[in-house]
């Protein structure tokens, strides 16, 4: 069996990294704590959050997998109209991949810096800016749903509203103080797309 016929399922394996990073790295310091306090954290739960920077690092790739397997999908008769919400969609997750290695980045120099000396103070300004990627990530993921919407607004089946709902989500992204809450319905979307898709494309190997 293709190994590309279980590509749809790397969003699953994507969101499940993303949750076990967050569950293996637990409560971090406030942005606002003394340089102190943030620095006694990382270097008491440095291999923690190291192997919670690790986990995350290794969802990127299921992200891009999930993008270009639902991006690259063919519905019949589809004269390829939509190619410019393909774009943007395949661009989105590019973003999202891209904030998120950044996000490893800053976590790894917390957690490295704690451990080599850097000063507390330096380490208080890392913290401040690692509590802030996530809204980076809310935008990035605002284009990529958006994009996700123009490329499955009609389409059959559960696919139609797979992108009523990507349309909403996309719209709520940019919105303050709803942006986190959509990302977190994101990750659900993520998991229904998915499942969806797998199904699809597990049919359609039936036929043929």
């Amino acid at each position: 069996m293709r190994i590309s016929r279980f590509l749809p399922l790397s969003g699953i394996a994507f969101v499940a990294l993303v949750v076990l990073s967050i569950g293996v790295g637990g409560g971090t310091p406030d942005p606002a704590a003394p340089p102190q306090e943030v620095s006694s954290f990382y270097k008491d739960e440095l291999a923690r959050q190291r192997l919670a920077a690790y986990v995350l690092a290794a969802s990127m790739p299921f992200l891009l997998f999930f993008a270009s397997s639902l991006a690259g999908f063919r519905w019949p008769g589809d004269p390829d109209a939509r190619a410019a919400w393909r774009r943007v969609f395949l661009g989105g997750s590019v973003t999202a991949t891209a904030t998120i290695a950044v996000g490893v980045l800053i976590h790894l120099a917390l957690a490295n810096g704690a451990d080599e000396g850097t000063t507390p103070e330096g380490l208080q300004a890392l913290n401040v800016l690692d509590s802030h990627v996530v809204y980076a990530l809310v935008a990035s993921f605002g284009v990529m749903m958006l994009g996700a919407a123009g490329w499955l607004l009609g389409r059959e089946r559960i696919y139609g509203w797979l992108g009523w709902i990507a349309l909403a989500l996309g719209v709520a992204l940019f919105l303050p103080f709803l942006g986190v809450l959509a990302l977190l319905l994101s990750a659900l979307w993520i998991i229904v797309a998915s499942v969806a898709l797998f199904s699809t494309v597990g049919r359609r190997g039936e036929r043929t």
